[in-house]
């Protein structure tokens, strides 16, 4: 897993107020994991950019908060009912749409905002001749 910030870094970026001491470490930890996830391309690990960072410390307080692996269990119900002839069927459902990425805490959208230079799309490959 890449490192691309620390409690520190966050600390200088939102102040040190940001989350409890006991929870920064872990935050700190997830937000790394997340943004290691996202294989950012042509990001120099000797000079992280600010945008980059500030990206982290967005990620470090939502994770801080236990939102940045939460599973969202809110959708919309949905009823179908099919008739033949004399007879009916009903059938009600819960639907969830995970590919919006309005689904997605705030400050995640913000964050992913901020990465879009080094975000690579996930339907592109390299070609090496």
């Amino acid at each position: 897993m890449a490192t691309y910030i620390t409690v520190a870094d966050v600390d200088a970026i939102l102040g040190s107020a940001w989350a409890p001491d006991d929870k920064k470490a872990r935050a700190v930890l997830q937000a790394n994991a997340y943004l290691t996830s996202l294989n950012l391309a042509g990001v120099d690990m000797s000079a992280i950019p600010e945008e980059v960072k500030q990206a982290g410390a967005e990620l470090a307080v939502v994770a801080s908060q236990g939102k940045l692996y939460q599973q969202h269990t809110e959708g919309s119900l949905e009823a179908k009912t099919v008739k033949a002839g004399s007879v009916t069927t009903s059938k009600t459902f819960a639907s969830i749409d995970t590919t919006k990425s309005s689904s997605l805490p705030d400050g995640v959208q913000f964050a992913l905002g901020l990465l879009g230079p080094w975000r690579t799309s996930a339907f592109s490959f390299n070609v090496y001749r």
